[in-house]
């Protein structure tokens, strides 16, 4: 056979590859001594790790394809002979890659849509911060479960008024655990309230993980940020346009918030559940800001309405408002300085369903601005609190006769 050996020439090499790495199968045939392979009557023989080629160019073309090669003869059986591919005396760095680590990001996207629950994408979740995010960039009704998994959420113990509740303050509150809340929460049904505490002198949340809950929870009900200076217009938008369900919205020192693609004027369109508003501190919202939220005309349902130190609440604003709450019945104005006896009672006009008004450090409005909102509406709670505008007055001037007030402070 040496001599024959000397003779062979390479026919075909053939590379199957595995999803777990590289199988390689190498198949040699010498054709000129076929008959002789077919007659051969004795026992199966493997020649493995020797060299065929006396020839060093002969056997640099076979070892530019694998340094070790196993010859198998008889053609009566099939060898399942495997050798790693070695280019350059190294493996692929792919075999010692995950497999699932070489799919671009699209191919993990279409994956995780596919999730049939909450608990396989907390799990996923959990893998790497790379996971992590391409899940909250999954909106919930992308997801293309098979059937509708309903979550047992009777054994959950953070529930508040029937809801998942989250709390993230101080330095907890940061974005990627609201990211994780994001994902986590949606095997318990979804998170139905969340309330964020943050600090000036940490980073705290942004508007990337605002909208990440914006996102993954769309069956929000209620909203709470105070203190969260990095959170500003782009994030609150998000939140007015995928979390339809929102019926309780607190903000407070947010100083992001500007009139810029017209944040409170999303909300004003948008929030069609709200039914409890409260802003607080929001320094840089101007009476535009104010005046087109009241005039988007979808805050039907909203109910109660307090603001507290905002600057852009002036006569023009808080009568806009009053044109576009319909249904408002508890007013509660704060440190508003800007608004004077007529902007009250063109309010009063406008928002004919006030039951109860709390006028707090309003000093521009005094006795003639109360008096003007007692005749206007049926008025049943009236709060004044330190208004320096409120003075004595002499006994000629007329008072109004208010039948339906029962509550005077």
């Amino acid at each position: 056979l040496s001599k024959g050996i000397l003779g062979l020439r390479f026919a075909s090499v053939l590379l199957r590859f595995g999803v777990g790495g590289f199988i390689e199968r190498f198949f040699v045939w010498d054709y000129s001594t076929m008959p002789a392979l077919v007659n051969y009557g004795g026992d199966d023989d493997f020649y493995s790790g020797g060299s065929f080629y006396t020839n060093s160019t002969d056997l640099g073309r076979l070892c530019s394809i694998s340094s070790q090669v196993d010859v198998y003869y008889p053609p009566r059986k099939r060898a399942r002979i495997t050798a790693p591919f070695v280019v350059g005396e190294t493996l692929f760095e792919q075999s010692k890659q995950a497999s699932i680590d070489v799919l671009p990001d699209e191919c993990l996207f279409e994956i995780f849509k596919r999730l049939p629950g909450g608990r396989e994408r907390s799990s996923c979740a959990c893998v790497s911060k790379h996971w992590l995010m391409l899940l909250i960039s999954i909106r919930k009704g992308e997801y293309e479960s098979s059937k509708a998994v309903k979550e047992n959420t009777d054994s959950v113990s953070d529930e508040d008024d029937g809801y998942l509740t989250r709390c993230l303050e101080g330095k907890k509150a940061t974005d990627m655990r609201l990211a994780a809340v994001a994902v986590g929460t949606s095997g318990h049904g979804g998170l139905g309230k969340l309330s964020i505490r943050g600090s000036s002198s940490s980073s705290g949340v942004t508007n990337f993980g605002l909208s990440a809950i914006a996102r993954g929870c769309p069956s929000l009900k209620a909203l709470s940020l105070w203190n969260v200076p990095r959170v500003g217009d782009e994030g609150l938008s998000e939140i007015a346009k995928e979390c339809h369900l929102l019926e309780k919205l607190d903000l407070c020192q947010c100083p992001s918030f500007s009139n810029k693609d017209f944040s409170l004027a999303v909300i004003g369109h948008y929030g069609k559940s709200v039914t409890n508003l409260m802003l607080s501190g929001l320094e840089n919202v101007s009476e535009k800001g104010f005046w087109v939220m009241g005039n988007a005309q979808g805050l039907q349902k909203l109910v109660s309405l307090t603001i507290t130190s905002c600057r852009g609440v002036t006569d023009v604003s808080l009568e806009a408002m009053g044109k576009g709450c319909a249904n408002l019945r508890q007013m509660c104005l704060r440190r508003c300085c800007f608004i004077s006896d007529d902007g009250l009672v063109a309010f009063a006009k406008s928002a004919g369903s006030l039951e109860s008004l709390q006028l707090e450090e309003c000093n521009r409005i005094t006795q003639s601005g109360t008096i003007g909102v007692l005749s206007n509406c049926s008025l049943k709670s009236l709060t004044v609190v330190k208004c320096m505008g409120i003075k004595d007055i002499s006994s000629e001037v007329p008072l109004s006769c208010c039948n339906s007030l029962k509550s005077l402070s």
